[in-house]
């Protein structure tokens, strides 16, 4: 007699067995030491950048030099995960492998959770070694590591989560990589777009005409902006290291709660997108 207990007994042992064979294939694959060297390039750039500006402008300190670092290490590692997750479920739909995982002891349940978890535990394993280099550079540097930086990683856990997710539940609907690939890129470049598109047309120079386009388009993508501020994973790691640094922790645990419900969401949408959207690629 199969009881509810011994059905999620099953259901954590395949999710542990998926995650562990897709773990072992992220560490050993060169996509992610290929993202780390980028991302910790970039940080070395910046930093070198603005060790120039506090030589070139002799000053003594510059506070929160490595807030933009961390969110491009944050913004690329995240990105580079959910595109792995979404490519390898799409390309195991495709092959068949899928298929041949849900004649055994496997179900949408085990097999979203299994995805998941092998992205999160990687996602951790980058954000040590991202501590550890971190760490090295305010050595070399002497510019300072504020532990407030310490829950902007917490947050940003979570904001891994939710693009994770988001690129689960797309590849759950998806009955190919490359279409899956091209409408979760599209959505993050209009994402990042409306992020940063109103702070671009803030420093384009503009008339005092009685119709004057820039100033039209900025209102637009004030307006839309406050609509996505609660729905976009790139806004919500924005309001965090704002809360941080304004030390507003009411705001903080807002934006994690909100994170938080936005993957539980998107995970449940994926179970249900995969059951309706079968195993095999019709």
């Amino acid at each position: 007699m199969i009881t509810l207990r011994s059905n999620w007994q099953h259901r954590r042992h395949a999710a542990f067995l998926i995650h562990r064979r897709d773990l072992r294939a992220m560490l050993f694959g060169k996509g992610i030491y290929l993202v780390l060297s980028l991302a910790l390039l970039v940080t070395v750039t910046l930093l070198r950048n603005y060790l120039n500006f506090v030589d070139e402008n002799g000053l003594l300190v510059l506070s929160g030099a490595f807030n933009f670092p961390l969110f491009v290490i944050i913004f690329l590692s995240a990105l580079f995960l959910a595109l792995s997750s979404l490519a390898t479920i799409a390309r195991e739909r495709e092959q068949g492998t899928m298929e041949t995982l849900f004649y055994g002891p496997v179900d949408a349940v085990s097999y979203i959770l299994g995805k998941y978890l092998a992205q999160m535990v990687t996602y951790l394993v980058m954000m040590v070694i991202y501590a550890v280099c971190f760490m090295i550079y305010a050595l070399l540097t002497n510019f300072t590591f504020p532990l407030s930086v310490g829950w902007v990683v917490l947050l940003s856990i979570l904001i891994a989560s939710n693009i994770i997710t988001f690129g689960i539940f797309i590849s759950a609907l998806s009955g190919g990589v490359r279409p899956a690939v091209l409408f979760f890129m599209g959505v993050v470049v209009i994402l990042t777009a409306l992020q940063f598109g109103q702070e671009i047309l803030a420093v384009l120079p503009w008339s005092d005409d009685y119709y004057n386009p820039v100033l039209f388009l900025q209102n637009v993508l004030a307006a839309v902006n406050r609509l996505l501020s609660w729905l976009s994973p790139f806004s919500f790691l924005m309001q965090g290291m704002e809360a941080v640094r304004r030390g507003s922790m009411s705001t903080y645990l807002i934006v994690t709660l909100v994170s938080a419900i936005f993957t539980l969401v998107f995970l449940g949408l994926s179970v249900v997108a995969l059951e309706r959207k079968g195993v095999r690629n019709k």
